[in-house]
């Protein structure tokens, strides 16, 4: 990954590889060798992950602006990252050399950059989101819901969730009362209406 970087930026006017390193700790301890100005980093690495990165850097390193990059666009991940972390960037693993140097460029000039598809897995995850405090359902009632969709059986719902069947039916019950629905198929209209499914 970081040999594609580094192939892809190579020869950029403005722009100099100060510092590489595999994981948050070592990045950590380069960083009390070498000032930078943008931190290019991965979401999943060994033992520290971006997240838990981008959070010491902020606290540690306020000045330096951080773009993330990912692999999967993780609604959740996403939002961590921009509301949590606080990153100025975020950008799928795929994207191109250009849209990978005008991201770092705009994030270095103090600005921020999000990919287009980011925006669009944040914007639908905090729409879910919303939808979900509306109707005050709990992660594992989404979850519950989820498997009644695939149309799974109480007893295969449990199996799947490491639950009982009576709890099953608990959360079945408080389902129906919180969405005012009556029965799985106009649950499962609902779902598909409020955006509730993954």
């Amino acid at each position: 990954m970081i040999d594609g970087l580094k192939l892809l930026l190579h020869g950029t006017k403005n722009l100099h590889i100060v510092a590489e390193a595999n994981t948050g700790n070592d990045i950590l301890q380069l960083l009390q060798q070498h000032a930078i100005d943008v931190l290019v980093t991965d979401i999943m690495m060994p033992g520290m992950d971006g997240y838990e990165l981008s959070l010491r850097i902020k606290k540690e390193y306020p000045r330096i602006k951080i773009l993330a990059l990912s692999m999967s666009e993780d609604g959740a991940m996403i939002a961590k990252m921009i509301e949590g972390a606080k990153v100025e960037g975020y950008i799928p693993k795929a994207s191109g050399k250009q849209e990978l140097i005008n991201a770092i460029g705009q994030v270095a000039a103090g600005g921020r950059y999000f990919s287009p598809v980011i925006l669009e897995q944040y914007e639908a995850y905090k729409k879910v989101q919303t939808e979900t405090e509306t109707f005050n359902l709990t992660a594992r009632e989404l979850q519950v819901i989820d498997c009644m969709a695939r149309h799974m059986s109480n007893k295969e719902i449990a199996t799947t969730l490491f639950i009982s069947e009576r709890t099953v039916e608990t959360h079945r019950k408080n389902i129906y009362r919180k969405t005012n629905t009556k029965g799985e198929a106009t649950l499962i209209q609902f779902a598909r209406r409020h955006n509730l499914l993954p």
